[in-house]
């Protein structure tokens, strides 16, 4: 059996990167590209059509990427595109967002520029210089070209990683001024160190100090408060890991083993499947927060409701379309069939809507209530009377989820058991004495339960995907009510977390009804002889 359970495991491994390509392809078709004009970004300016391409990963190829755009080749374009009349204001913004990380490609250059080219060049390096500290030093000098060259002749050996990382590391042990000042002077050179060290564990005010440095030489208005909490701290430095992941390419240079491989990883679908196999899908365009950090905290609340649904309804189904197949015909079957069509085609939110107006806190009886998972003040009860507070709460969405799979699984266990009752073996059984009770509890229920158990792999990720109406209505915080707001607001990342999670459910639920066949009939294990026991 565990040899079983691994082989089904191991079988996982090629259907998660087809579950991550078919996915992967249709959020591309859905988003489409700011070239286009697709999914909207014709009615953007270009700069903000460009930011949610790189967002996207749409500024990379699909799966090979045979010239990667670092900061080398990105800088030297640039270089060229300054003498061109018509890409001229373009070349002077990226390199002044680009910064110090192109001071080593542009300032190696500005001997050789002439004309137009020249003053653009200087253009750039004026606004860079105002990060830099250095604005008006550039404009008391007489000759802007000779002081940036001389500017390189001196400081030139402090671009480069050893230099940076050192910097940062005394930045880290204490309030380093004259580190602060020469990593200022290196501008977005010192950002691949500085990020990579907001990834390790750091004290806060080690982290406010970083921040506070990456805020000043990129412009970009997300600081850290050194008297925040430690969880909106971790908010803070994960939204600058995410954008860093977004734009790391901009202010590094790909060289050596990192130049072959990057073939292959600086891809739109090796990104996303690094994401998909790590669980982290960046931060929600909501709120800012973390969406791992999210999935963590609401998805164990949907899985309880969707677990709970579905042990219902086979709770209920199975015995339920065992008798109705016994009965064949009578006025009891009748009569399921006709309730258990209705139950099917009642749509969720009817049911969520009648059973509050019913049974609900705000309806005729009172008997349940209408919202939430806890009533206000159960933190303070013992831990016995929070789960019956919980279980009560849960009565309604519970039995609203689990009505249409219920109402499935009846005809399912029906048709399984009748025609299982029609073969020899249950005749030959009963021939020999056996009652019969017995003989479908032993032999026809064993074998008349398969067909319900092939679609409980189906039955998880459709009371997931169920949940969005449910937990809605009610008021649950879990999955679906965090979709149904990123359906709202279009928050991307965690439409794909939530897609990824689905398609993981669906393979894990597959697998499950793979195991409990092996269980209740181990010659269906693939190996095993017939009659072996």
């Amino acid at each position: 059996m565990i040899g079983f359970l691994l082989r089904r495991l191991a079988m996982l491994v090629p259907s998660v990167f087809g579950v991550s390509l078919i996915t992967f392809v249709l959020v591309n078709v859905a988003i489409g590209n700011p070239d286009t004009g697709g999914a909207g970004f014709d009615a953007l300016d270009q700069e903000t059509a460009e930011e949610l391409g790189r967002a996207y990963g749409l500024h990379l190829p699909l799966f090979i990427n045979l010239s990667i755009e670092d900061v080398q080749t990105r800088s030297k374009r640039d270089i060229v595109q300054l003498g061109i009349r018509s890409t001229r204001d373009r070349a002077i913004r990226s390199l002044t967002r680009t910064g110090g990380a192109a001071l080593p490609y542009l300032l190696t250059s500005l001997p050789t520029l002439k004309g137009n080219a020249e003053k653009a060049a200087l253009q750039a390096l004026k606004q860079i210089a105002k990060r830099m500290g250095l604005f008006e030093t550039v404009a008391d000098a007489q000759d802007p070209k000779a002081f940036w060259t001389r500017y390189w002749e001196v400081y030139g050996s402090d671009f480069n990683p050893v230099r940076s990382a050192r910097l940062i590391r005394r930045l880290i042990r204490r309030d380093d001024r004259l580190a602060l000042s020469e990593l200022k002077r290196i501008d977005t050179y010192c950002l691949a160190e500085l990020m990579k060290a907001l990834s390790t564990d750091l004290p806060a005010e080690s982290e406010h100090r970083l921040v506070k440095l990456a805020v000043e030489i990129t412009s970009r208005k997300d600081p850290l408060n050194p008297e925040s909490s430690p969880e909106d701290r971790k908010i803070v430095i994960s939204r600058w890991k995410e954008w860093w992941h977004q734009r790391y390419d901009m202010y590094t240079s790909f060289e050596g083993v990192l130049l072959i491989s990057g073939a292959v990883t600086e891809t739109r679908y090796f990104r996303w499947l690094s994401r998909v196999l790590t669980f982290d899908f960046g931060v929600s365009s909501r709120d800012g927060r973390p969406v791992r950090d999210k999935i963590s905290k609401r998805l164990p609340i949907t899985l309880l409701l969707s677990f709970l649904a579905l042990l219902a309804a086979y709770l209920v189904a199975i015995p339920l379309g065992v008798i109705t197949a016994v009965h064949k015909d009578s006025l009891f079957d009748k009569a399921t069939t006709i309730v258990t069509f209705v139950l099917y085609s009642m749509p969720a939110f009817w049911a969520a809507v009648l059973l509050l107006r019913y049974f609900g806190s705000t309806g005729y009886l009172n008997w349940f209530p209408s919202q939430g998972l806890s009533s206000p003040g159960s933190e303070e009860w013992s831990w016995w009377q929070q789960m019956a507070d919980s279980a009560h709460h849960l009565v309604l969405p519970v039995f609203c989820l689990s009505l249409v799979s219920m109402a499935m699984l009846v005809r399912y266990q029906r048709v399984g058991m009748l025609r299982i009752m029609d073969q020899d073996f249950i005749r030959v059984a009963r021939a020999k004495g056996l009652g019969k009770m017995q003989v479908i509890l032993r032999h026809g229920l064993r074998n008349g339960v398969i067909p319900v158990i092939t679609i409980m792999g189906l039955q998880l990720p459709y009371l997931v995907s169920g949940s969005v109406v449910v937990e809605r209505i009610f008021g649950i915080p879990g999955m679906g009510l965090e979709t149904f707001a990123a359906i709202r607001a279009g928050d991307h990342a965690w439409l794909m977390a939530a897609v990824t999670v689905t398609a993981v459910l669906t393979m894990l639920g597959v697998v499950a009804a793979d195991v409990i066949y092996a269980v209740i009939d181990p010659r269906i294990v693939p190996g095993r002889r017939l009659g072996k026991r």
